[in-house]
């Protein structure tokens, strides 16, 4: 009678022995961070506050802002490549193309910020290109602007998004594109009513991880885009190396997590709605 329970518990006890070493090295990597960056955010010497915060807002309340905007404006720019990419490739098989959008994927942050700052600047191989070959005035130097940032993120970030967005299109069901195809629909109609309306979950996928890899990212913001303001993850930089000041920096980590928490929990909410029936 209870050789089935023993056996079950023996097998549970198993199971949780083989992923151990999983949650261990995620607690040690991943959870034991966060929580002491949490706790070291709230203090201040010997005491406990809201000091750090008030002094991250105050000091910091711009490129709070700022780094929020460069992370939307990337994301929104990069689901629109990724998806005329996805969609082009979704209808013609064009070999080089794959090859070209998957090529960043292997170019690490730091080359592709140097990249950016030879391509984008005041005489770099941009301007140069625009005045030498097609005799167009030159453009300001956009490696130390917003747009260069922007412009290197959708670089970097376009690839990652693209992966998911042309895997959902290529799992449709083609019968969904057959039948928009005999009522007259053209590859851009079908796109646009068919293939995004069906793949809404990975294109917030998408959206999500965009999002959170440019507001985390240091790499590329260090090298490209204006002195000042700055994002997020410079600012935490600069207050640990010239001011040792870990509570300012944790507080402004803590206030990145709140930033990126906002979009997991409207995510939950969309595909609890996508899975309940309910348009989001």
């Amino acid at each position: 009678m209870e050789v089935g329970p023993m056996k079950r518990r023996r097998e549970l006890f198993v199971g949780f022995l083989l992923i151990l070493p999983a949650l261990i090295v995620l607690g040690a990597l991943y959870v034991y961070p966060l929580i002491l960056s949490v706790y070291t955010s709230f203090t201040v010497g010997e005491k406990y506050g809201l000091a750090n915060y008030a002094k991250a807002f105050d000091i910091y309340w711009r490129d709070i802002v700022y780094s929020v905007l460069i992370s939307f404006v990337t994301t929104v720019v990069t689901l629109f490549a990724s998806v005329v990419v996805s969609g082009y490739l979704r209808f013609r098989n064009w070999k080089f193309l794959e090859l070209m959008y998957k090529l960043p994927l292997f170019i690490p942050f730091l080359i592709v910020g140097h990249a950016m700052r030879v391509f984008l600047a005041p005489h770099g191989t941009l301007n140069n290109l625009l005045t030498r070959i097609l005799r167009i005035e030159e453009l300001p130097g956009l490696s130390r602007s917003w747009i260069g940032l922007v412009w290197a993120f959708v670089w970097i970030m376009t690839p990652y998004a693209t992966l998911i967005v042309l895997g959902a299109f290529r799992s449709l069901d083609s019968a969904y594109i057959e039948a928009a195809q005999n009522v007259g629909a053209s590859k851009w109609k079908i796109i646009i009513d068919v293939l995004i309306p069906m793949c809404r979950p990975s294109i917030m996928v998408a959206f999500i991880l965009t999002f959170v890899r440019t507001i985390s990212s240091l790499t590329i913001p260090i090298m490209v885009g204006p002195a000042s303001p700055n994002m997020i993850t410079v600012n935490m930089m600069f207050r640990v190396n010239y001011f040792n000041d870990w509570g300012t920096a944790n507080a402004l980590g803590v206030i990145s997590y709140l930033i990126v928490m906002v979009f997991a929990i409207y995510y939950l909410k969309f595909m609890a709605a996508e899975r309940g029936g309910i348009k989001a």
